[in-house]
């Protein structure tokens, strides 16, 4: 009897496990239903309502199963790629049920090329007669360089601006690594290669310090000419003003022409209402950009296809787990775009402060495959530096937001020596037998020996000629003429365009127009790569584990004012454990702007 209880206890088990794991699935499949592009109506009279309060990238991956769950949680903010930002707006224009655009604007967590991109596409909407209107509690330098392309810009009368420049940030670690024990030995190329600093030093050497004193000026420079342009006041006033901190207040900044009124909410619809012409007692259609990102449709028409093929994180080896620039990954997608016969030329959107050498490589060949059968036209996100620019080298030409930060032309090498840590504090000792007097190189429980510095040293620089070369022969300047602008020396995109590195200054719309120029395509339609993931897989891979440690613990520091740190540690352990040479650019420095709320 007891045998037959067992059984039966356990098969009930299974029926219900069974029961759940399909009822879970069936959730996610009602999720991705919920978050696909079903027919959407826009009611006549109608105002984009932008938010943008979510991180914005080039392009969502909204077949992940759990943002299709967070579909279903009317709480949760979906975020909408930079790519249907753009295209929104760019419907918007002819779109005779939108009448407007309202950015209703309190917190903005993306670049400055992006916020550049969506800016620039702004200012071509108003060319069209119709109205942006700006809005926020409170205002600091970047919620307030989008607003000030608004026709009028609205606060709180209780809200605050803060207007005080930028600053940048760089954590150090050197004092607690030393404390715990454990000392960086560290081989690199380049006298700017700041990415091992916050390891190895407290402070900033001079040649970083001078290039990152440079690259924000440049980024400040660029927002205020354009802050200048569309609110009227001088470049220079602007400097001054941030500089002395005489404007307080509201009242002040409205004196000074940074904000047009202080109102209320409801005060704010009703001056937008005036604005169409309308009674303020009359109710006027707000739609999010995630509402009318649901009417697009495919872009471009005829035969003929323009690729953009979307790249985004750290460059490394292998498959990827969707944040990561695999190289595995890449190839395979370039790879279908070169061997697509109705592809014409493809635009590669390249994100990433870098990563491993040999990945970058790999990407490389790929991509100068692909640039000897069709066009390849480069366009540069917020960030396309070291191993990013060294992917970005095969193109035809190459197109940056002035804001963007590449360069970073370097390699190094980072190996731990935790002997103290090991031996000393915690007790622990190690005994090797090797074949050689060299076969344990790389051991972290001790220095490294001059001769085993001097063969990683001849790599190191091995790959760095490697490095120059394919900036040489990419962008047609002699090995000297690259070594001298590289160094591992950051520029922004409007510095790298004076020194060669770029050839226009722009986002991703004007890449697409050069695209279609080299391959003289007057029709065409836009093909977006990669492909959505099936998203069970996905969900499979997750559940295995197959997620990037740097990404899990993004996601779990995020909302922390810790999250910088945790992400400084988790390079470390990376390149301390995997012993790979990096082609990385020191792209953790946050440039901030403090505000009261």
């Amino acid at each position: 009897m007891r045998f037959f209880k067992v059984v039966f206890a356990s098969a009930l088990g299974y029926i219900l496990a069974a029961a759940l794991i399909i009822g879970f699935f069936m959730v996610i499949a009602v999720g991705i239903a919920s978050s696909a592009k079903p027919k959407v109506e826009i009611p006549s009279g109608s105002v984009l309502n932008m938010k943008l309060n979510y991180p914005i990238m080039d392009k969502v991956q909204t077949s992940d199963p759990f943002a299709a769950l967070a579909a279903l949680d009317p709480n949760t903010q979906i975020p909408v790629g930079l790519n249907d930002i753009l295209h929104s707006i760019e419907k918007a224009k002819t779109d005779e049920n939108i009448k407007g655009i309202i950015l209703d604007l309190t917190t903005l967590s993306a670049g400055y090329a992006k916020l550049s991109e969506i800016r620039n596409k702004l200012e071509e909407f108003k060319e069209t007669g119709k109205f942006v209107y700006a809005y926020a509690d409170y205002y600091y330098y970047q919620t307030y360089y989008l607003a000030s392309v608004a026709d009028s810009v609205f606060v709180n009368p209780e809200g605050e601006m803060a207007f005080t420049g930028m600053v940048a940030e760089v954590a150090f670690f050197a004092n607690s690594l030393e404390k715990l024990g454990v000392e960086m030995q560290v081989v690199r190329a380049g006298k700017f290669k700041g990415a091992v600093e916050p390891f190895t030093r407290n402070n900033l050497s001079p040649e970083n310090k001078e290039q990152i004193q440079v690259y924000i000026n440049s980024v400040f420079d660029q927002t205020l000419e354009k802050i200048s342009e569309t609110r009227g006041i001088s470049v220079e006033k602007l400097k001054e003003d941030a500089d002395k901190l005489e404007i307080k207040g509201v009242a002040q900044f409205i004196e000074n022409k940074y904000i047009d009124a202080a109102v209320y909410k409801d005060e704010f619809y009703s001056a937008m209402k005036r604005r169409m012409g309308i009674e303020t007692t009359e109710k006027v259609p707000l739609v999010s950009e995630l509402k009318y990102s649901k009417t697009l449709g495919k872009r471009g028409a005829g035969k003929e296809r323009i690729a953009i093929v979307y790249s985004n994180g750290e460059i490394v080896g292998g498959k990827g787990d969707g944040t990561q620039i695999a190289a595995e990954d890449v190839v395979a997608t370039l790879k279908k775009v070169r061997e697509d016969d109705r592809v014409k030329a493809v635009v590669f959107r390249i994100n990433s402060r870098g990563g491993s050498s040999l990945a970058s490589d790999i990407i490389w060949r790929e991509a100068k495959l692909l640039a000897e059968t069709k066009p390849l036209i480069v366009s540069m996100g917020d960030v396309a530096a070291s191993g990013g620019y060294y992917i970005a080298t095969p193109a035809s030409k190459i197109v940056a937001e002035p804001t963007t930060i590449t360069g970073s032309i370097g390699v190094f090498g980072l190996i731990p020596n935790a002997q103290k840590l090991l031996n000393d504090k915690l007790g622990m000792n190690f005994e090797y037998v090797g074949t050689g007097a060299h076969s344990d190189i790389g051991r972290i429980d001790r220095d490294m020996t001059a001769d085993e510095r001097a063969y990683i040293e001849q790599i190191i620089d091995r790959i760095y000629d490697t490095f120059l070369t394919r900036v040489s022969d990419g962008r047609n300047m002699t090995k000297d003429e690259v070594n001298e602008i590289a160094q591992g020396r950051v520029w922004t995109g409007v510095m790298a365009k004076e020194v060669g590195l770029v050839d226009e200054l722009g986002g991703l719309e004007k890449a697409i127009e050069l695209a279609a120029g080299e391959a003289e395509l007057e029709e065409y339609k836009i093909k977006e790569y990669p492909r959505e993931t099936d998203p069970f897989n996905m969900l499979i891979n997750k559940m295995n584990g197959n997620s990037s440690i740097e990404a899990q613990l993004a996601k779990l520091s995020e909302a922390s004012v810790f999250g910088k740190y945790v992400k400084s540690l988790a390079d470390l352990e990376k390149w301390g454990s995997e012993h790979s040479v990096q082609a990385m650019m020191p792209y953790d420095i946050t440039v901030k702007n403090y505000f009261l709320k």
